[in-house]
């Protein structure tokens, strides 16, 4: 299938700064079926109404139709002023954003975003490192054979992203999500960032290892969960019916958003073998003032996920929810 184009709601002086910059024709309007080669930029423009009935539209929910296929990119077009640029386009499941200084009619940044996947950039540099590394090989039969032996010992290990993911659900797995927790939060209170973490009791009684319908339930709500999430969120399997949720950059209100939608498809979903889930959630975010540390973090998530959990029906409970019940 070839490359199509589209572009909507910018001015049309920008449109034609990236046609004559990356060499391309756009389209106009919204793709109704894009695909996987399918190209979408929406400007400021169209956020705001709807061609058919003239309603709000959503950045979110426009970003997450178009991606029906994951394969399509999608890049929003935001002011070169919006110190959010990068967060908003993230959330809204967007590849990216380009800001642009609409006053100057001049594209600050993002268009290198346009270039096809694969486009081989500049390495001179990493290039001419490898090609001396080669030549070294050719002429040290010591290294030589050094390097055949690295490469024949790790022939047969499994690869080292197998050995941190649940086979179950294709997620990571307990230890490898602790891990992540740690870090994640390190770089938040590095950076001075909002760092939210989700856990999420998918709500059903423990199912026998040798159960079809263990592995059938826990990889359709793992396929849910993929498809709500950013590629920057961090998933894992924290126990045999928890899950657990770094959501990198995102503040309460995001994370009550993403915790809202994930309740909401599940509740929709009839999954196979007629198990019946009843989730519970907990959200919480920090920085906060009586979170010091990742142990903290994690005690304070995990005392909103007992409340959920005691609620007669599905529910989420945030830090401030826990907060109000004391």
């Amino acid at each position: 299938m070839s490359e199509r184009w589209w572009i909507v709601g910018v001015p049309e002086w920008l449109r034609v700064t990236l046609e004559s910059a990356h060499g391309i024709a756009f389209e106009d309007g919204i793709p109704t079926s894009p695909g996987a080669d399918d190209v979408v930029v929406i400007g400021p423009e169209i956020l705001g109404v709807n061609f058919a009935d003239r309603s709000t539209v959503h950045a979110h929910s426009l970003c997450r139709s178009l991606k029906a296929d994951p394969r399509t990119r999608v890049f929003l077009v935001v002011a070169a002023g919006d110190p959010f640029a990068g967060e908003t386009a993230r959330f809204c499941l967007a590849n990216g954003g380009m800001r642009v200084d609409f006053d100057a009619q001049s594209l600050v940044d993002g268009s290198e975003m346009l270039e096809r996947p694969g486009t081989r950039l500049p390495r001179s540099a990493t290039d001419e490192l490898l090609h001396r590394l080669e030549e070294e090989l050719r002429t040290d039969e010591g290294k030589q054979a050094s390097a055949l032996q690295r490469i024949l010992a790790g022939a047969d290990e499994p690869r080292f992203l197998d050995r941190l993911t649940d086979p179950e659900t294709g997620l990571f797995d307990g230890p490898f999500a602790s891990f992540k927790l740690d870090e994640e939060f390190k770089r938040a209170r590095r950076f001075h960032q909002p760092l939210s973490l989700i856990l999420l009791d998918i709500g059903v009684e423990k199912l026998p290892d040798d159960d079809p319908a263990r592995r059938t339930l826990l990889a359709e709500v793992a396929s849910i969960f993929l498809t709500e999430c950013r590629d920057i969120d961090v998933l894992g399997r924290f126990t045999e019916t928890v899950f657990l949720f770094l959501l990198p950059g995102t503040g309460a209100a995001g994370a009550r958003v993403l915790a809202e939608r994930m309740m909401a498809t599940m509740g929709e979903r009839t999954f196979s073998g007629s198990c019946t889930v009843k989730p519970a959630l907990a959200v919480v975010t920090v920085p906060d003032p009586g979170i010091s540390d990742r142990s903290a973090f994690l005690a304070r998530a995990e005392a909103c996920l007992r409340v959920a959990r005691d609620a007669s029906e599905p529910r989420i409970v945030s830090d401030r929810d826990l907060q109000s019940l004391r």
